[in-house]
């Protein structure tokens, strides 16, 4: 008959509190990097700051050598902006695009006159390259300790976007 002897262990396994620091140090990894995995697949600032300037210069040009209206949409509630052309189907498939979670708008201007966050706002590209100059102010709360202000600035000359740090209301 067999009988254990102190510090000897009868049957492979583990024990009730290695199991448990296992279980703690697995809990705490998932604490730190599921707020992470959460924006996996979302736009960041830089990518979104892009995608508007590219589509702005786009807008730009097709207004100046097509001689056609294009217009870009704010729709600060609901996150999101989107290039339209006048002469664009009905049924096409929509350009919306979202600013992600991290990005909110706070305000907008055109033409030096302030536009309300609830509804959409229209900045039109005219034919013949006639742009408003107009001014977006962005939020970031990402990662930063503390969120971080941002102004896009269209240029109504060539319909480019300067991105300047902070909330930008005048050039000085």
């Amino acid at each position: 008959m067999r009988t254990s002897t102190p510090g000897t262990r009868s049957s492979p396994g583990f024990t009730l509190v290695e199991l448990s620091v296992v279980l703690f140090v697995l809990g705490l990894i998932l604490w730190t990097v599921a707020p992470r995995l959460s924006r996996v697949g979302e736009p960041g600032r830089d990518a979104v700051f892009r995608d508007l300037s590219a589509g702005s210069e786009a807008a730009f040009d097709v207004s100046l050598f097509e001689k056609s209206e294009t217009r870009l949409v704010l729709s600060p509630s609901a996150g999101t902006y989107e290039f339209l052309r006048r002469d664009r189907p009905v049924d096409a498939p929509s350009s919306r695009r979202e600013f992600g979670s991290r990005l909110r708008v706070t305000g907008i201007l055109v033409e030096g006159e302030e536009r309300p966050l609830d509804i959409p706002t229209e900045i039109r590209y005219l034919p013949g390259g006639r742009v408003p100059a107009a001014r977006i102010f962005i939020e970031d709360r990402g990662d930063a300790p503390g969120p971080s202000r941002w102004t896009l600035r269209l240029n109504p000359f060539d319909g480019s976007i300067k991105v300047l740090e902070g909330t930008v209301a005048e050039d000085g």
